[in-house]
């Protein structure tokens, strides 16, 4: 967003000082099942026209055809900013996005000292995010076509790091979303059928057989209920 402003502190911004809105410069994503990450840039002429109606819609396509998305502080940025892209695009409606937000898991079900997907991973031991500075993002804003690319890395590398956090936080977190239908004994987490038998898992009315996933190490319960036994006594 560029906007004029009375001084170098806090201010609010009345919408009369605003200049332009937000766009979006450039995204990555990449689906579970696959190991490429895609990624989408505005191109010179589009940063300088500020048009980025191509690469939303590109990437509101992929967010349509996922079934779940999952990113860091998704419900109160990415999935409310690119509606907000699409809305002013014209573009046709984003529909239900099923999200899971990494930052809300951490702080409901963990307490560390800063739930920034930086320090997450690298308290986690996973690696850093790739350093940025103001310079970069007035290039980018400039339409320079190097810092365009120093930009996409940045963005992929987030990709990354938001998966290996996510996947090394889901073990830990209680009610996630299933994220695979399952067929069988299966995990509906992962897939995976390399599943230990843990115990049993009682409700009010029926016993399950409860399972950890070797894969991704989440529990889970089988989907039938072990059949009671016919009691051996009988009225007089």
């Amino acid at each position: 967003m560029l906007a004029y402003v009375w001084g170098a502190g806090p201010d609010y911004l009345n919408y009369q000082q605003i200049v332009h809105e937000s766009y979006v410069l450039c995204w990555g994503a990449k689906f579970a099942t696959e190991k490429q990450i895609r990624s989408a840039k505005l191109t010179s002429k589009e940063v300088k026209e500020r048009d980025d109606s191509r690469i939303v819609n590109e990437l509101a396509d992929l967010v349509r055809s996922a079934d779940v998305v999952v990113a860091h502080n998704a419900d109160r940025f990415d999935i409310p900013m690119l509606n907000n892209r699409i809305l002013l695009q014209g573009l046709e409606p984003l529909g239900n996005v099923e999200s899971i937000d990494t930052l809300k898991l951490a702080k409901k079900n963990f307490r560390f000292t800063h739930n920034k997907l930086d320090h997450l991973a690298r308290h986690l031991g996973l690696g850093t995010k790739i350093k940025t500075d103001f310079e970069l993002w007035l290039q980018v804003c400039d339409g320079d076509e190097l810092a365009m690319q120093r930009m996409v890395r940045y963005c992929r590398r987030d990709v990354a790091l938001l998966e290996q956090v996510f996947d090394k936080l889901r073990p830990y977190v209680k009610g996630l979303k299933r994220l695979m239908d399952a067929a069988g004994e299966a995990c509906q987490n992962c897939g995976s059928t390399d599943l230990v038998r843990r115990g049993y898992y009682r409700t009010q009315a029926s016993t399950f057989v409860k399972y950890q996933c070797q894969e991704c190490g989440r529990y889970m319960r089988a989907r039938r209920a072990i059949p009671e036994k016919k009691s051996e006594y009988h009225p007089l």
